[in-house]
């Protein structure tokens, strides 16, 4: 809870900034935040393995991990909107009968790799590719295109629609 004020406060506080145009803060976060707690995802708020260097984690266990320094910014909010696309594969995996773990969402390859390439600029694909293994490339670069297209209200609406019965 104390997250979901500290983030509508950065959001109103950053928003009155002059911002860059690619910085996202996100006023919808905290109803994002609260979908997730009632679909059942437990939030760590900066854990002590925070310190290991990532910004956020999801498991398949139900439990997101987001690590933040004082005020949350832009960077933050992409964090939250692209662990929510890990829940959101996650759920469209166990819909598909997949226990597995996380699946990418869009089903077809050749149209999630076309929408990617329309959402995220070559060099960040480039850098999601030599940043994370093989196996993971089409999951993340979902999650890193879908964290930059649709707003925490738009992802509030997808959990609904993909992760409750």
């Amino acid at each position: 809870m104390k997250l979901f004020n500290t983030m509508a406060a950065a959001a109103v506080a950053v928003v009155s900034m002059s911002m860059p145009a690619l910085a996202k803060v996100d006023p919808g976060t905290p109803k994002l935040l609260q979908t997730l707690t009632e679909y059942g995802i437990t939030i760590e708020y900066n854990p002590a393995h925070c310190s290991n260097g990532y910004a956020g984690r999801y498991t398949t266990d139900k439990l997101m991990t987001l690590c933040y320094k004082g005020q949350p910014t832009a960077f933050d909010f992409d964090t939250v909107r692209h662990e929510t696309m890990h829940v959101l594969q996650h759920c469209a995996a166990l819909r598909r009968g997949d226990s597995r773990g996380i699946a990418p969402l869009a089903i077809n390859p050749t149209e999630r790799n076309q929408w990617v390439s329309s959402v995220l600029r070559s060099g960040e694909i480039n850098q999601i590719k030599e940043n994370y293994p093989v196996r993971s490339h089409q999951i993340e670069l979902e999650a890193f295109a879908g964290a930059a297209h649709y707003s925490a209200s738009d992802l509030t609406k997808l959990v609904k629609a993909w992760c409750f019965k």
